[in-house]
């Protein structure tokens, strides 16, 4: 009887595994933004191990994904914008930002999960944030505020150059191939 249910389980355990867990390999934050004179973009890729990520967890036991992204890390394309890009994140006094991914769940082919933000020193928590599926990777997608995240959208270089008041930030999570 025990050996006929534990082939059971190893049987189904399978199945399961492989419809409620993601296999992440590759992580990568993209932060977009305008200006007066065109936009930016300013990006951290990590490619170092793997991630599992579980979906509809029970609540007091949680999968999530960190990261914690050194600020002279993002690169924005050249030396100047990179420099205006950390002093806008005060990476003087806020060397780290940190990004989190938690709670995720699929209702039917929809994915959702939280993420949480800690940016110059400002925490935000921004729930039921919907994951899209792309070519082999989960991206989401969130709309800010300079101001929601505690930043200053003035202007550069004296004056010349407005940074508009919303960023995008897009959160990319390469799976690993079945």
């Amino acid at each position: 009887m025990r050996i006929a249910l534990l082939l059971a389980c190893c049987l189904t355990l399978p199945g399961l595994v492989e419809k409620d867990t993601l296999i992440i390999y590759h992580k990568e934050i993209i932060v977009k933004g305008k200006t007066s004179v065109g936009s930016f973009e300013c990006s951290y890729d990590s490619q170092y191990g793997g991630d599992t990520l579980v979906f509809n967890r029970p609540a007091p036991v949680n999968s999530s994904l960190d990261f914690e992204i050194p600020v002279k890390d993002f690169g924005c394309g050249n030396f100047l914008l990179n420099h205006d890009f950390r002093k806008t994140l005060k990476a003087e006094e806020y060397p780290t930002c940190a990004v989190t991914v938690d709670r995720l769940s699929k209702v039917d082919q929809q994915i959702f999960g939280t993420i949480r933000v800690r940016m110059a020193g400002t925490d935000l928590c921004l729930e039921k944030v919907s994951f899209a599926q792309r070519e082999g990777r989960l991206q989401g997608n969130l709309r800010l505020s300079m101001d929601q995240l505690g930043l200053d959208a003035s202007s550069r270089l004296g004056g010349l150059v407005q940074v508009n008041e919303q960023i995008d930030l897009e959160i990319n999570l390469y799976l690993e191939p079945s």
